[in-house]
């Protein structure tokens, strides 16, 4: 082994004091000569320097009680005070006899070693603190080292690694085995830092994402020893990043499958960027059409480029999601309809730098809205012409129900006229017969007495039939001017009906079936005799034209009752045919009819069921009884809507 200097002047002194020199004896020159500062004792045992501690240190005091402790062949780390008054940090190393010591300066050496302390220290801490774990591959000796971290890392004990760099290939994902390989490789073929990432399996099985930095390692010759780097557990980002991945890739089916345009424009570059999606919306070629905002000026609707760059004024300006609406021009020369929502988009420092949004191709919508805005107004046109086709029609019904009215009357009337009338003729005749008798003085008293007789009957006769004709007159007045009218009133129920009865008296009595009233004599109602007496005038028409069987006579039964004291019940109940079961839903849809080849319109229990339910405010149902025919329930107010 070699030997310092200061060895070597230690070895020399020792070999003079074993031949028997005395200390004092020895050459003061060769001290003196020595290349390091060193201290021997004089004769008094007092440290003596030479040249170099002199020239280097201000005095020896301070140190002698300090080497009294040291023996031949130890070393102490002492500090002393240099000329130019700092201190210093020495290395002493005693040898004797005789004794000497040599100082040697070790302050930088101090300095360097406590700062590196003090930097791995820090280091291990960041390590620590961001969890990077530490690892080295010995390239001739196949030794693994991995700190706490690394193994934590790794997710595996250290005993798990006692067969080195094997037993870590054995815990790489199949997949990532070969780059792994390829990254040592590269760090060894090619001695330059490499980045890595791949994938291990933990104690539990369970796959864990690595990312390591690897770098090469030399030693003093030149010769690369070992691979180093660090690692850290990246699985966290890893996931992210594949959730991320996975959402981009969700996000851009959704918009394949919703068929949205993705576009960004940026602030301050004026790049405009499309995806596939906004090239089909706005009907354009992506190998002919350049996306920027001076193209989509062009393409947009003349009528709605002001309107576009407001939005992104309005977007810029208060920095806002704003929603438009505008048309484009396709390459055919059609007109799209687009449908956009644009949002600002910010930097770190909260700057805003781009304007995005999505679009989406609302011609079809947008066609159906203008399509339906049409159809709306032909059928409120429709709708219009229907409500006064059917005004009319309810008008010509009126008045087909007041003629008749008239002609049921007329009919009832023409019986009592003739009555009268033939009463009056053979009154008349008797009369001129009694007058010749008396003008001839033949006029007995047996003659006198039988016109007397006739008289008397002809005027009980015409009395009789005047009072039948006055009061089917005074019910035709009554019960037109309900019909034609609708004038509110109070009026007994049952009197009402017999009067609207005998009304259709003729067709009643034409048609060979009856009908049977049962309504208690003092029941009142405050409403509306005409919508009344329609109502009960269509009921019984309906019953005589659909309820019957030409060849059987039928019976309708009219039942009006009262429920409580606010409400009457009419069961108009027949005993026909009844109505089928598909045709009672729509019974009471206007120009619904089942006998429309015998002239009927489909009206009548439309305008029954209107009439009950809106001017009277009641119910009209409708149900077939059981071996029975139909019956029709109305319900009532006893005083109709709109009554103080």
């Amino acid at each position: 082994m070699r030997q310092t200097r200061a060895e070597t002047a230690m070895a020399v002194a020792g070999d003079s004091a074993q031949a028997g020199a005395e200390p004092e004896a020895t050459d003061a020159a060769l001290f003196d000569a020595l290349p390091l500062p060193a201290l021997r004792r004089d004769s008094a045992g007092r440290l003596r320097g030479n040249r170099l501690f002199a020239a280097l240190y201000r005095t020896a005091d301070g140190l002698a009680d300090a080497l009294d402790e040291v023996r031949p062949g130890e070393t102490r780390e002492l500090r002393l005070t240099a000329r130019d008054g700092r201190e210093r940090d020495l290395s002493v190393r005693v040898g004797g006899p005789p004794w000497i010591a040599i100082l040697q300066d070790v302050t930088d050496q101090r300095r360097t070693e406590h700062g590196l302390e003090l930097a791995t220290a820090r280091l291990e801490e960041a390590c620590r603190t961001a969890k990077l774990g530490y690892w080295e591959y010995g390239i001739q000796s196949g030794a693994l080292l991995l700190d706490d971290t690394a193994l934590a890392v790794l997710g595996h004990g250290r005993d798990r690694f006692d067969a080195g760099f094997d037993a870590l290939l054995d815990i790489l994902h199949p997949d990532d085995r070969l780059s792994f390989g390829n990254m040592l490789e590269g760090v060894v073929g090619h001695p330059v830092r490499v980045y890595a990432e791949y994938r291990v399996r933990d104690g539990e099985g369970r796959t864990r994402c690595v990312s390591s930095s690897c770098a090469p390692r030399f030693d003093r010759d030149g010769r690369l020893t070992h691979v180093f780097g660090v690692l850290m557990d990246s699985t966290e980002r890893a996931e992210a990043a594949a959730q991320l991945e996975a959402a981009k890739q969700r996000l851009e089916e959704a918009y394949r499958t919703g068929h949205l345009g993705y576009w960004e424009y940026g602030i301050h570059s004026g790049d405009l960027v499309w995806n596939a999606e906004a090239f089909d919306v706005c009907g354009q070629d992506p190998r002919d059409f350049l996306p920027t905002f001076d193209n989509l000026l062009g393409i947009l609707h003349p009528d709605d480029r002001r309107s576009f760059g407001n939005m992104l004024e309005s977007v810029i300006g208060n920095s806002r999601r704003v929603y438009v609406e505008y048309r484009v021009i396709d390459r055919a020369g059609d007109v799209r309809y687009v449908s956009s929502s644009c949002a600002p988009r910010f930097d770190l420092d909260g700057r805003l730098t781009h304007v995005f949004g999505v679009m989406l191709d609302t011609t079809e919508r947008a066609q159906a809205a203008e399509a339906l805005r049409a159809a709306k107004t032909r059928i409120e046109q429709a709708y219009g012409e229907l409500q006064a086709a059917q005004d009319s029609l309810v008008q010509t019904e009126k008045m087909a129900s007041l003629g008749q009215l008239v002609a049921g009357v007329a009919h009832e009337v023409n019986g009592p006229v003739g009555v009268a009338l033939t009463t009056a003729s053979h009154l008349l005749s008797r009369a001129e017969d009694v007058r010749r008798q008396f003008g001839a003085n033949a006029l007995t008293r047996s003659a006198l007495s039988g016109f007397l007789e006739v008289a008397q009957e002809a005027g009980q006769l015409l009395v009789g039939n005047t009072e039948r004709i006055a009061a089917l007159v005074h019910m035709f007045k009554q019960v037109s001017a309900d019909q034609t009218g609708d004038e509110r009133r109070t009026f007994y129920l049952r009197e009402y009906t017999e009067d609207v009865l005998l009304s259709l008296h003729t067709q009643i009595g034409s048609s060979g079936h009856r009908v049977v009233l049962t309504c208690p004599e003092a029941l009142q109602l405050e409403s509306y005799p005409g919508a009344f007496a329609r109502v009960l005038t269509h009921l019984v028409r309906n019953a005589l034209t659909h309820a019957f069987r030409p060849e059987r006579s039928g019976r309708i039964a009219i039942d009006i009752r009262a429920i409580d004291d606010d409400w009457i019940e009419v069961v108009h109940a027949d005993d026909g045919q009844g109505i089928l079961d598909g045709d009672l839903p729509k019974i009471y849809d206007p120009f619904f009819t089942t006998a429309r080849h015998a002239g009927c319109v489909g009206l009548g229990l439309h305008i029954a069921y209107n009439l009950a339910t809106q001017t009277l405010g009641g119910q009209l149902t409708v149900r077939n009884a059981p071996g029975e025919g139909a019956v029709f329930t109305l319900r009532l107010p006893r005083r109709a809507p709109g009554a103080e």
